[in-house]
């Protein structure tokens, strides 16, 4: 087989046959050269597929117009944003007169789910349309800020979860200063988001502000759901991918966007069928293309304030937009966040070298920077051994006297063995240092007790977690350390109120579930959570047939 090139796999020639699949499905246009078929900052635009005639896919985003690709006949115009229904980041001008078919977002859904051979076609395409695109210079959003501000970090984190592309500009920089203040806005206004096609600058803006602007966030329907998914970790996209598909009508929403704990993980190498590993987040991008693919509605950064099950056969869930999501049933899969360190210095500095993730957003922070990981579980680990390929060293820091208990045997090897990570066992942070940014750390051993400190520009904490329950109703019952008791566990408990016994995920109050991380007696691996979202979906089928 031979092997292609990026290029064939972003920019494939259709075959007779596909074409005659196309005109089938499709709205014939004619065009004359200079019409625009797409337009930056379009919403809801369409597929297009080129019969005769030549298109040119530019980027706005440039200080004049650049082209990113041609379209000759026998080709189509379209990226995976046509499924997201976010905004078109280019533009699809006629070189020629010619023409052109038209197929929607909706019917694109369609060819998906019923021409696999379109499927696999199309969704290779758009990826790496995106993956070159980018690769390519384009710049995207522009992010002014420092790269020790907590405001900034907090926004290029959600781009990176959300997969947006964006620009980073340090307004330390003399050319970032320049351009900031062309768009007239301030040194102390930072951060700022600016978009060149639609010509908005937002300054200091809110996630919500910002997802509603570039699409991420959607009006929820006013209808009956069948499922709503709180949560787009792996066992949230998991059960949305297995709903959708059974032709459930599924919603997810998330507090920041895909990936949940397993999107910081730089990457996973137990999961089943990556035998070279692959990163949290293009695991769960994958994943959430997948569930668009099916059909399944996405809205972020959502958290819910309450579940009201008054009414018979429905769950009203209260979102901090003020709108309101009825559902049959409901998937908690809402997960855990990592505990922070009650310490001098930790809270001030969060964000400004303080971290409880490891991507390339803060390893771009601490390239050839000393650092220092907290924490002796598997997520500890994979961050350490991912930040030793940017940082300068990296200290990993553990109570215990080795990571045996609580790491992989695999994982622990690998971080022993490596050459620019050092084990300090026995030990505990006892205070954080540093005005502006995190400069050192003092770290107090048990066992000798001597107090010593350690030059740090990015100290990255993982010593375990809590769940996110503080929003369920009482109805639903928590284990001793907060997290959801389901299934076998409620035998006999007085709280169930039905006759039938509890489902395998169901929880105290019939038709709420819980999956993954947020459920008492998980493992907390990722391929746990895969299984708990397919079971999950099982348990809704029989609550709808059995109520």
């Amino acid at each position: 087989m031979v092997r292609q090139s990026p290029e064939q796999i972003a920019f494939p020639e259709l075959t007779p046959q596909q074409m005659e699949q196309v005109a089938a499905i499709g709205e014939r246009h004619e065009f004359q050269a200079g019409d625009i078929l797409v337009r930056a900052g379009q919403r809801d635009y369409s597929f297009w597929v080129v019969e005769q005639g030549h298109v040119d896919i530019m980027d706005p985003t440039s200080e004049s117009p650049r082209l990113v690709a041609q379209h000759p006949p026998n080709t189509f115009v379209g990226d995976i944003d046509i499924l997201t229904g976010r905004p078109a980041v280019i533009s699809a001008v006629c070189r020629t007169d010619g023409a052109a078919y038209q197929i929607t977002g909706k019917q694109v859904r369609r060819m998906l789910q019923e021409i696999p051979e379109f499927s696999d076609l199309l969704l290779e395409s758009f990826q790496m349309r995106r993956q070159l695109l980018e690769a390519g210079g384009f710049q995207g959003l522009r992010v002014f800020g420092t790269p020790f501000s907590q405001e900034t970090l907090r926004l290029r984190e959600f781009f990176h979860r959300n997969h947006v592309p964006h620009t980073f500009l340090d307004v330390n920089d003399e050319s970032a200063s320049r351009q900031l203040h062309a768009l007239g806005i301030q040194d102390d206004e930072i951060p700022v988001v600016a978009c060149n096609f639609s010509q908005t600058v937002n300054k200091r803006p809110s996630l919500s502000k910002v997802a509603e602007c570039i699409g991420i966030t959607r009006k929820i329907d006013d209808r009956l759901y069948d499922l709503v998914v709180v949560g787009a970790g792996p066992a949230g996209l998991t059960a949305a991918i297995y709903a959708a598909s059974e032709g459930l009508q599924t919603l997810v929403v998330d507090r920041v966007g895909p990936g949940g704990q397993a999107g910081s993980s730089s990457r996973i190498e137990n999961f089943i069928g990556f035998p070279s590993g692959i990163s949290g987040s293009e695991l769960a991008n994958r994943a959430y293309i997948q569930a668009l693919k099916f059909g399944a509605h996405f809205t972020a950064p959502i958290n819910v304030l309450s579940v009201d099950g008054s009414v018979p056969g429905e769950h009203r869930l209260e979102l901090c937009t003020g709108a309101v999501a009825r559902t049959k049933c409901l998937l908690v899969a809402s997960g855990v966040s990592y505990r922070q360190l009650d310490l001098e210095g930790c809270q001030r500095l969060e964000g400004a070298g303080v971290y409880y993730a490891a991507t390339t957003v803060e390893a771009r922070v601490c390239r050839n920077a000393p650092v220092v990981v907290v924490g002796g579980g598997n997520s500890a680990g994979q961050a350490a051994m991912y930040l030793a390929d940017h940082a300068r060293d990296v200290k990993l820091v553990i109570r215990g006297e080795s990571l045996a208990k609580g790491m992989s045997a695999y994982l622990s090897r690998r971080v022993m063995n490596h050459p620019r990570i050092e084990l300090i066992a026995n030990s505990e942070i006892e205070k954080v240092n540093g005005d502006c940014g995190v400069e050192s750390v003092s770290v107090h051993s048990a066992l000798t007790d001597e107090r010593t400190t350690l030059d740090c520009q990015g100290l990255f904490i993982f010593i375990g977690a809590r769940p996110h329950t503080d929003w369920l109703p009482s109805t639903v019952r928590l284990d001793e350390k907060g997290f959801i008791d389901t299934g076998a566990a409620l035998q006999n408990d007085e709280r169930w109120p039905l006759q039938r016994a509890p489902f395998d995920l169901e929880t105290t109050a019939p038709g709420i579930l819980a999956a993954g991380d947020v459920r008492s007696g998980t493992t907390k691996r990722c391929g746990f959570a895969v299984g708990d979202g397919s079971l999950a979906v099982t348990c809704v089928h029989r609550y709808l047939n059995q109520g």
